[in-house]
């Protein structure tokens, strides 16, 4: 009996910026090259931490946010699609919920990857970059990716 060889995973945090497309880029290409998977990642904001809410209300609410970020996914699903026939997954959490989030991620940690873009205007990395590295990064089984956002696509072609 063979072993079966999983497929390399590419997890894209997408944030809504123009450098998120320098993540998406680099994730496409090697995907690409080695026909890996692409799921591409976002975080809703709970809206319930700030307000005291029923549970049925704050599950609406939480609902209602996560369909905005799915949304928000379907703009790199079809230029994925379209670039290179890379028929990606998506998963959305809710931005208070970082330990699900790497969670989930350890599930794939032998064969993943994360992959983030940082923005030079900003002058320090973005708060997930901050909680990711700082805070949780001894949870983490996976490597974790920046990519700089500055970077052109001859440049991003070069990282290995």
């Amino acid at each position: 009996m063979t072993k079966k060889k999983l497929k390399r995973n590419y997890f894209v945090v997408l944030d809504g910026t123009e450098e998120m497309w320098k993540a998406v880029e680099f994730a496409m290409v090697r995907a690409k090259s080695i026909k890996g998977n692409i799921t591409t990642i976002s975080f809703a904001e709970s809206i319930s931490d700030q307000m005291l809410l029923t549970s049925t209300t704050e599950n609406i609410i939480n609902k209602d946010q996560i369909n905005l970020e799915k949304e928000k996914h379907k703009k790199v699903h079809s230029y994925l699609l379209k670039k290179c026939k890379i028929k990606a997954d998506m998963k959305v959490f809710l931005s208070s919920n970082l330990d699900e989030f790497i969670n989930y991620l350890n599930n794939f940690s032998s064969n993943s990857s994360i992959i983030l873009a940082s923005s030079e205007e900003i002058g320090k990395p973005g708060p997930l970059i901050d909680k990711l590295i700082y805070e949780k990064s001894n949870l983490l089984k996976c490597p974790l990716m920046i990519i700089s956002g500055s970077l052109s696509k001859k440049e991003l072609d070069k990282i290995v």
